[in-house]
């Protein structure tokens, strides 16, 4: 329709499977609850592509914010880090009035504070519920983000645009028994973090002063935007035609056909069109415009099986349109666009040449952020690392809290957290290799990271400023590299308290090695209790399993499982390098202000007491040596290379298909891993030998 709107969240929940991908028959059933919840949001959408034929009134909001009140600190045009106080601009702005649905339009003269030593700071616009109250459960949206580095003497006027339909009002309250307007509040905020946002000296500390500022002189805000009106999404579909004065059933058709083509991707039938036409015919009468009957005909087209599955469940018309969307939801995870499609139309799609040159052009479109993310998040199982719960007060500095008042000590809601960096630093690094061509092997051990500020203080690598990802080059002593070292692992793979050799294991060998690891049997006993008071005064998680491994039922697993597992306990529960351990028997304190007084007093309480080499060496299965994650990855490229290759081109061939692989796609698996080994078994490479082979193009029952 030429424009996005946020619907995911109002779909039922995919189910998932841990390191499988859920765009499988298997999970892809769809029952009548399901249908019923697509048809309401079929009409939602149709509501906002379909416009009413007369003009829209246009809702139009404006505030300044004026350089008062220095003499209290920060003036009222000024965000802080902390924010500022009621009345200034951190507070945001309600919007006089807003539309149900169409394209909004905000601009923003702004500038930034920069201390010395500072080069930047990041603007960052939300939209929904006010959320200047004592709570953490009040619904907003991102509009954007943008990195201010001109100063006050030279604003700059930034614009950001988006679909009023994706934020949420807070919906209004009854006064009188009579139902008052929606409400909806724009917030900007100074997002700036650089790992030390907990060491604050009090509530209303210095420190807005030391960091950087935002500087906001006005804002506005539009909607609808009326420069075009009826807008393109509109006329794409119900296009100028002469047929509708003359001959306005004709039109419809003509109508119903154009959007089925586009819907079905692929050519349709007049028998398939006849369909919709009666269905049209039945409804037209309930409604008092044509706008209205066509919204109610499309949105059955968009309930149809063929829109809702994209797998062919009988023969395709044509394998050229077929080529076209396997390609579009393998790289896309959206539907062909214009030039698939003409393609598909030529015939041309058959070509490999002509396969290789889409491939290319679909991974180098901003849309193919969509499939980088999902087969990154299933791929390695990273949703868990959002349930993890870090104890803060064993790393207190980790995430961001609240710092006074009644929800002391809670995350501070309505701001990207470190989570959220590190989700992101795991797909921007997948999507690096992809766009570098590099080696699959990289996701071993690699020579450059994707970070941004806050995750650089995390890791104590470089020191690098702004909230976007880049790739950072990396030495030894920063001890990264590769997927084995990713926070999001790491973290998703321990207990928020201690690292976790056993879930490590399991990730390592799932997810990088391909092996498929058993569930442990329900009548083993927890690491705790097999290890009985020897628990107590073990102070890594390895220790627990060398006492778990002398009872016999837990023996021969672990055995085979271990390994892979203690070189990770180099890294703590939050993803740091932690080469010092304190010694046997010493428990570590929690963060304790009277005793430690501020954060850079409890690490040196930690400092005095981490002064054992912490031990990671194991011997694997195969009787191999190695110490630590450096060992680690040394032996898996050594020796496992291959294992690690066929891994990820079968978890990228399956995901492809859209269904796990048969015999006949295990020797299409053994045909890509020859052609792309004299290159060193490049992404890229990969991923077009998949959309070359039988098993992608080849016309399935």
């Amino acid at each position: 329709f030429g424009f996005e709107l946020e619907i995911i969240d109002k779909l039922p929940k995919d189910p998932t499977k841990p390191y499988q991908f859920n765009n499988t028959p298997e999970l892809m059933l769809i029952g009548p609850e399901q249908i019923d919840r697509y048809l309401e949001i079929a009409r939602q959408v149709l509501a906002s592509a379909i416009v009413d034929p007369q003009e829209p009134v246009v809702h139009k909001t404006r505030r300044e914010w004026l350089r008062h009140g220095l003499d209290r600190g920060l003036a009222l045009d000024e965000i802080g880090v902390y924010g500022n106080r009621r009345h200034s601009v951190s507070q945001g702005f309600s919007l006089k009035s807003f539309p149900k649905t169409g394209d909004f339009r905000i601009r923003v003269r702004a500038s930034a504070i920069l201390p010395p030593g500072h080069q930047m700071v990041p603007l960052r616009l939300i939209m929904g519920n006010d959320i200047q109250i004592n709570s953490s459960t009040r619904e907003t949206r991102e509009v954007g983000v943008v990195q201010l580095a001109n100063t006050p003497d030279s604003p700059r006027t930034i614009e950001f645009t988006g679909r009023i339909e994706n934020f949420p009002p807070l919906p209004g309250k009854m006064v009188n028994e009579k139902q008052q307007p929606d409400r909806m509040t724009i917030t900007p905020q100074n997002i700036f973090d650089d790992g030390s946002l907990n060491d604050r000296y009090s509530y209303g500390n210095l420190r807005n002063i030391d960091l950087p500022r935002i500087v906001i002189e006005w804002m506005e805000f539009e909607s609808p935007i009326t420069d075009k009106w009826p807008p393109d999404h509109h006329t794409s579909i119900l296009f100028e035609s002469p047929l509708q004065s003359d001959d306005l059933n004709a039109y419809v058709n003509q109508v119903i056909e154009r959007f089925m083509t586009r819907a079905y991707r692929r050519p349709v039938d007049p028998e398939e069109v006849e369909i919709f036409f009666q269905i049209y015919e039945q409804v037209k009468s309930e409604f008092s415009t044509l706008e209205g009957a066509m919204r109610e005909t499309l949105a059955m087209v968009l309930i149809s099986p063929q829109f809702l599955y994209h797998t062919e469940t009988e023969r395709a018309p044509d394998d050229h349109y077929a080529i076209a969307s396997r390609l579009s939801y393998f790289l896309w995870a959206s539907m062909p666009d214009e030039e698939l499609l003409d393609l598909a139309e030529k015939q041309q799609l058959n070509d490999p040449a002509v396969i290789e040159k889409q491939v290319l052009r679909l991974l180098g479109d901003e849309r193919a952020e969509s499939f980088i993310r999902n087969f990154t998040m299933k791929w390695l199982n990273l949703e868990k690392m959002k349930t993890v719960p870090i104890n803060r007060d064993r790393f207190p500095r980790f995430l961001y809290y609240v710092s006074a008042g009644e929800r002391a000590g809670t995350e501070m809601p309505y701001l990207p957290t470190v989570r959220d960096y590190l989700l992101e630093e795991t797909v921007a690094f997948v999507g690096e290799l992809i766009r570098r061509n590099a080696s699959v092997l990289n996701i071993v051990d690699s020579d450059f990271a994707m970070l941004n500020q806050r995750l650089a203080s995390h890791y104590g690598t470089k020191k690098i400023q702004g909230t976007h990802f880049r790739a950072v080059p990396l030495s030894p002593e920063d001890n990264l590299g590769g997927l084995l070292t990713h926070g999001s692992v790491l973290i998703g793979n321990g207990t928020g308290t201690a690292a976790h050799p056993i879930y490590r294991a399991v990730w390592l060998r799932e997810a990088i090695l391909g092996d498929e690891v058993p569930e442990p049997p329900a009548e083993v006993p927890a690491l705790s209790d097999s290890a009985g008071e020897s628990a107590d005064r073990a102070f890594t998680i390895a220790e627990l399993l060398a006492q778990h491994r002398n009872v016999e039922s837990c023996n021969d697993c672990h055995f085979r499982l271990d390994p892979w597992g203690i070189p990770f306990e180099q890294y703590n529960a939050i993803g740091q390098f932690r080469p010092m351990v304190p010694s046997e028997g010493i428990r570590v304190s929690v963060f304790d202000k009277s005793k430690h007084q501020d954060m850079a007093g409890y690490q040196n309480y930690l400092d005095s007491i981490n002064l054992n080499s912490l031990s990671s060496e194991a011997t694997l299965p195969n009787q191999a040596t190695v110490s630590g994650v450096h060992g680690l990855k040394t032996h898996l490229l050594s020796n496992y290379s291959d294992s690690i290759v066929r891994n990820i081109t079968r978890r990228l061939l399956s995901y492809g298909m859209g269904e796990p692989l048969d015999h006949h796609d295990w020797v299409t698996l053994e045909s890509i891993m020859e052609q792309t080994e004299a290159g060193g078994h490049r992404l890229r490479d990969i991923i077009i030998a998949i959309c070359k082979s039988d098993s992608f193009t080849a016309n399935s029952n």
